[in-house]
């Protein structure tokens, strides 16, 4: 399965590589604080749901807030089509967008020692760099993350495609925020032109997934949305700060006009998008907070 969302960087650090972990996989952990967000104004309600789009078996049943919020919720608004992913036709874009449609390969892009690294990394999960070889940085980082999440039990379903096919099921009306083309073409250019810096600290930062984890889990686990922003949001905006405009604060902007939309209807909707969006200054929630709207947590 394709991963929903990459973080556009050309220099990974350790503190980004936790911002990955929160903004493209998805963990639900047993009830501390809430992750849901009640939205009101004028007697009508939206709630906002933080995901992070793969969890472990051990991680269901899901929190009771999300379930409260689906049940009283008429639309469900997801991130993205995750069946859509599934597509041949996104499957073509991805290949296109993902890979280079040139000359070049990873080998011609990093030094011997690097491409030796990284064969060496491939190898020890089983994986043919050759096959990979005119992979994309975003694409050969895809890979090599969901190895080492799958190591660690990180490897179900998450949160967004077990709403999207209850909301299915149940005959709800869903509705989606970004296209599956526009979540591809975010990773296109990541790390291209700077393939070797790039993948020597992808390496190095990999070596800790276990860890950042288990910390990025502790402060969701906690409810501590200070401590988790502190920890994701906070480090990119200050390493990364072209990466942190564009993958947080634009796509938070964009979405905004849309959930103060939903504000104005008479049906209650579930928007779930994940966790950073939601969380710290930038975050959606501060932002409709500052507009005037009520905003508590269940």
């Amino acid at each position: 399965m394709l991963f929903k969302k990459l973080i556009l960087i050309t220099s990974i650090s350790t503190k980004v590589l936790v911002a990955f972990l929160v903004i493209v996989l998805t963990t639900s952990i047993a009830r501390a604080e809430s992750s849901v967000w009640k939205i009101e104004k004028d007697n009508l309600t939206t709630y906002l749901g933080g995901t992070i789009h793969i969890l472990r078996p051990s991680d269901y049943p899901l929190p009771l807030e999300f379930e409260q919020a689906y049940k009283v919720s008429k639309i469900l608004a997801f991130e993205v089509d995750t069946n859509q992913l599934k597509s041949p036709g996104i499957a073509t874009h991805l290949f296109k967008m993902l890979y280079y449609d040139d000359e070049r390969t990873i080998g011609s892009e990093v030094s011997p020692a690097t491409y030796q690294q990284l064969e060496n990394y491939a190898n020890s999960f089983d994986l043919s760099l050759d096959f990979m070889k005119k992979a994309k940085p975003a694409m050969l980082m895809s890979a090599f993350m969901l190895s080492e999440l799958k190591k660690i039990g990180i490897n179900h379903q998450g949160i967004d495609q077990f709403y999207l096919t209850r909301s299915l099921q149940d005959k709800k009306q869903i509705e989606f925020l970004e296209t599956a083309e526009q979540q591809i073409n975010f990773l296109a250019d990541m790390g291209v032109g700077n393939e070797d810096i790039f993948y020597q600290n992808m390496l190095r930062d990999l070596k800790n997934t276990q860890q950042l984890f288990a910390e990025m889990i502790k402060y969701w686990r906690s409810g501590e949305s200070v401590k988790l922003d502190s920890l994701v949001n906070q480090p990119m905006k200050k390493e990364s700060a072209k990466i942190y405009q564009s993958l947080l604060v634009d796509r938070n902007n964009n979405w905004i006009p849309k959930i103060k939309k939903y504000l104005q209807t008479s049906e209650t909707e579930f928007v779930l998008v994940g966790a950073a969006h939601l969380i710290g200054e930038d975050g959606i929630v501060n932002q409709l907070k500052k507009q005037g709207f009520k905003v508590t947590k269940l």
